[in-house]
């Protein structure tokens, strides 16, 4: 029944045609009578009372009203007379049943329609409501809510054991919010002070040190400064005050040299294969920056000053390596400064020995490495010997580009900044100072594995791992400091090939 009232028979349906000529008030007194004939318990009455007020026979009033009381909603009472009706209806009144029989079957579909969308509705706000207070519980209503009915319900045990942990998740989440906050702000804290500590440590450089450089290179301020890392900032004009320019050169000389250098190259076949060498190390030298590789910024600026260096130093020519020595160097500073500083620092003891391959002179250096190896890392020192790795097999790709091929950019200039403050022997400290931070790892490992640790450090490796464990190595053996120890080396190498 729908809630506002009865359905009037006169307002739908083909009782309508019937009574169009009726008054209100006759209508509303028919559909009285009407109504409760169709009520009644009784189906013999019902088709007495339906013919007194129609004034009609009583099989044309039977099947009409069959279609009122169809019209009238009514569900048990209503079928029931309408079944009792149907089963009188006289043969001569066939054609007027099946019309009313198929006006029924229309209002009756109607009436399920009708019901039909008002319960999807009902469902579908109902499913609507539910889902709003799945979302609104959340996780906390898996472990907090009861069990729907369907499901046993939780013990009171299981139920305090279920609240118990869920306060516990909350507790570790909390918690752990907790330190990640406090590790934030710790490290925004040290941050700051690092940047601070940068800001003040620049303005020492720039206004007290760098102009008055041949005065305070030497303080024990400046080298203090100079031991933790150089500022990006002045880091270049410190490398070429550091280096100096011994060797004189200049523009119009690295201008000849780059001039010639690509007439020179046109004329000789070793000298082509000299550029090719150049051109295939260009391509590898810091690939994950992209700007050494072809087609890069720096392409032809470090081709220009390896090519400028080969035309002036014949002698030496390219050899592997040093395109990493240009490159860091042009990484902070000029061209032209570059290779200045490339050429100078070239004439170093230790990197002349090297790129000019001195057998005797590396032959010494490495035995002085290997006594200090054995002086301070004594148990790694065997344990290299066991596996049979030698210096030569890390220590030479060192070398030749000053670690720069080695390991990140950033710890690679912390060496530089260092090796620029303390000359050669600080490439065997720095050495020496690697495998002191990897002596762990290093004694688990054959010589491959360590040949190949070695050859490419970790990025977990830091600055300040490798500065405080270079600290703690020392650079000489009772009274011998390393140029002692260099010297006797090299008297004893030169008196063993005498021999």
């Amino acid at each position: 029944m729908n809630d506002s009232g009865p359905l009037s028979p006169f307002d739908n349906g083909c009782l309508s045609y019937y009574f169009d000529d009726l008054s209100i008030s006759d209508r509303e007194t028919i559909a009285e009578d009407v109504s409760y004939t169709i009520d009644s318990d009784d189906s013999s009455c019902s088709r007495t009372a339906c013919s007194s007020i129609f004034g009609s026979g009583p099989d044309e009033l039977e099947s009409e009203t069959a279609l009122f009381s169809s019209c009238s909603g009514s569900i048990t009472k209503s079928n029931e007379c309408l079944i009792d009706i149907d089963t009188s209806i006289d043969s001569t009144c066939t054609n007027l049943g099946k019309t009313s029989e198929c006006c029924l079957v229309t209002i009756g579909k109607s009436i399920q329609k009708n019901n039909y969308i008002e319960v999807k509705s009902f469902d579908r706000i109902s499913t609507r409501t539910i889902d709003n207070e799945d979302k609104i519980a959340g996780s906390t209503a898996l472990i907090l809510n009861c069990r729907p009915t369907q499901i046993p319900a939780k013990l009171p045990k299981e139920q305090l054991e279920h609240e118990r942990l869920y306060e516990k998740i909350l507790q570790n989440a909390k918690k752990k919010e907790s330190e990640k906050a406090k590790k934030q702000k710790e490290h925004l804290k040290q941050k700051l002070k690092n940047e601070e500590r940068l800001a003040n440590v620049t303005q020492i450089w720039t206004q007290e040190i760098i102009p008055n450089w041949h005065k305070m290179c030497r303080t024990k301020r400046c080298r203090d400064l100079w031991w933790n890392g150089l500022p990006s900032s002045v880091r270049g004009k410190v490398w070429c005050l550091a280096i100096g320019n011994d060797l004189l050169i200049n523009e119009e000389l690295y201008k000849s040299c780059v001039s010639n250098s690509f007439n020179k190259f046109k004329d000789s076949e070793a000298t082509m294969d000299c550029l090719e060498y150049i051109h295939l190390d260009i391509t590898r030298t810091f690939p994950h920056l992209g700007i050494f590789q072809q087609g890069g910024p720096y392409f032809d600026v470090l081709k220009r000053i390896l090519s400028a260096y080969v035309c002036l130093r014949p002698d030496i020519g390219y050899i592997q390596g040093m395109c990493f020595i240009a490159a860091i160097l042009l990484l902070n500073m000029e061209e032209l400064e570059a290779f200045v500083c490339l050429v100078n620092l070239m004439e170093s003891p230790c990197l002349n020995a090297f790129y000019t391959v001195n057998q005797r002179l590396m032959t010494s250096y490495f035995s002085t490495y290997n006594d200090l190896l054995k002086h301070n890392l004594n148990r790694l020192n065997t344990h290299f010997n066991l596996i049979g790795l030698t210096s030569e097999m890390y220590l030479v790709d060192w070398i030749y580009s000053v670690f720069a091929k080695s390991m990140n950019l950033e710890l690679a200039s912390i060496i530089w900044d260092n090796f620029l403050r303390d000359n050669d022997q600080f490439l065997f400290r720095a050495a020496l100072g690697i495998l002191r931070s990897n002596e762990s790892q290093l004694m688990q490992m054959d010589s491959i594995t360590c040949a190949q640790y070695l050859t490419k450090l970790p990025e977990s490796f830091t600055s300040s791992a490798l500065l405080k464990s270079t600290t703690a190595i020392r650079m000489s053996i009772g009274k011998q400091s390393f140029n002692s120890l260099l010297v006797y080396n090299q008297a004893k190498c030169t008196q063993n090939s005498l021999v």
